[in-house]
């Protein structure tokens, strides 16, 4: 029983189809084989014909070996130029095609007689070939398909970066530009802040001044034009303390129109005239009668000395001035108040128990709370005592008696201004007296007298 012969299959996907064509026509004659030699290479003196393509079946065809491996095209090996490159690929192509004829001769011969082994080794070389023929093609085409920049695209791209160099440069020169005036900027903060520092030390000095003119004013002999000027420190240092309070109330969603109009229903020349009403309040509050025994002369010198008074509280929390702190304190700042402020009533509690809280808050309060307590003494030391009196809403404007919180709003000729309200009252000592400071109003026609009352 004779073996089937070996078939080999091979795919013709990779193979040129000039290849393919070429092979229809492809006869070559060969003379035989030296049995010694296993891959002869054919004569051109052959004495048979060989088979033709045709009559090759697509069976012959194996899978893909290299024992014998064909040289592949490089792009080394070609001509690197384009004008060479068709002449380099022309020749490498009849080279490739006569080694592709030199192998199919041996496929041919190892048909006749039919040897397995050789057959093998032939087709794995003819196969070898035609990827070689395969691969020339590609380089072919890629070389074919390849286009060499030219000057003009060079020049394009070079005039794209100096648009973009000149474009960095102007954004350089900003940016140069944008330095030189911050640095400007920087130069004028500083000397500013040089200015401030100035300033500051200097209303130190004056401050520092200040309290030692204040304190010896007050070791004067006592006058009624010492009151007075006493009367006027107590009225700034209530305007001192409003300025935190309104603030903590606008912070703490107060509606301070509001506020403002719970002393009466008032036309104010501007918005920023309402501060006068707070005002008003807190003078009210602070110069309402308390007990007389808390505005002794004794511990006056000692706690007017103290530069920050709350260290006169800390030396003597019990003293009159501390009592008078503690009293006026919980009348000025009522409970519900003070929980919108802070969200607790703790340092109502802990003066209410005796204490003085170091907060800021209370700390502001206790510097008001000094003048007023040291008006309240120098009043009470009069014989007989000074007077406190308030003018009567709707009266007329007296220049003798009053003296207006805003300096605009004064009567002009034949102008008559009524009070809305008292800001800072005013005192009577005997046949002396030092004007209450009131808020007044153009837009009703007073009452014909002027009148007063007394707290």
């Amino acid at each position: 029983m004779e073996s089937n012969p070996t078939k080999f299959i091979k795919s013709s996907t990779n193979i040129p189809h000039f290849v393919l064509r070429f092979s229809k026509f492809c006869k070559p004659k060969i003379t035989g084989v030296s049995p010694s030699v296993e891959n002869p290479k054919p004569t051109r003196d052959s004495s048979f014909e060989s088979c033709s393509a045709e009559e090759i079946s697509d069976d012959t065809w194996g899978q893909k070996v290299h024992p014998h491996p064909h040289p592949h095209p490089t792009e080394e090996t070609l001509c690197a130029s384009s004008g060479c490159l068709e002449e380099a690929v022309i020749l490498k192509l009849f080279e490739e095609i006569s080694a592709l004829k030199l192998a199919y001769v041996q496929l041919q011969q190892a048909h006749i007689p039919y040897e397995p082994n050789k057959i093998k080794v032939a087709d794995e070389l003819v196969f070898s070939n035609l990827e070689s023929l395969s691969k020339l093609e590609d380089l072919y085409m890629r070389k074919a398909n390849y286009k060499p920049i030219s000057r003009s695209s060079i020049d394009v791209e070079i005039q794209e970066c100096r648009k973009l160099l000149m474009k960095l440069q102007t954004m350089l020169q900003s940016k140069e530009s944008d330095i030189l005036r911050l640095k400007e900027e920087v130069n004028e903060m500083n000397q500013k802040n040089r200015e401030l520092k100035e300033k500051i030390k200097k209303d130190k000095v004056k401050k520092k001044a200040s309290f030692e003119e204040e304190v010896f004013m007050l070791r004067k002999e006592w006058t009624p034009s010492l009151l007075n000027d006493v009367v006027k420190f107590a009225s700034k240092s209530v305007h001192d303390f409003a300025k935190p309070m309104i603030s903590l109330m606008k912070a703490s969603g107060w509606n301070l129109d509001q506020a403002a109009n719970s002393i009466g229903a008032v036309i104010y020349e501007e918005r920023s005239d309402k501060k006068y009403a707070f005002e008003a309040y807190l003078a009210r509050a602070m110069l309402d009668e308390f007990r007389e025994e808390c505005f002794s002369i004794d511990s006056f010198d000692r706690i007017m000395t103290f530069r920050d008074p709350f260290d006169a509280l800390l030396e003597d929390p019990s003293s009159n001035f501390g009592k008078f702190c503690r009293a006026k304190y919980v009348a000025v700042v009522p409970l519900r108040m003070e929980s919108s402020f802070f969200s607790n009533s703790d340092q109502r509690e802990f003066v209410l128990r005796g204490g003085h809280p170091r907060t800021p808050f209370y700390r502001a309060f206790v510097g008001m709370a000094r003048w007023v307590w040291a008006l309240k003494v120098i009043a009470h030391s009069f014989i007989p005592k000074a007077e406190v009196f308030y003018v009567k809403r709707g009266k007329r404007y007296s220049k003798e008696y009053m003296e207006s919180v805003v300096p605009k709003v004064m009567p002009e000729k034949d102008e008559m201004l009524r009070v809305e309200f008292t800001v800072m009252p005013g005192f009577r000592i005997g046949g002396t007296v030092i004007p209450c400071r009131v808020y007044l109003s153009k837009d009703a026609t007073p009452t014909e007298n002027p009148a007063w009352y007394y707290s």
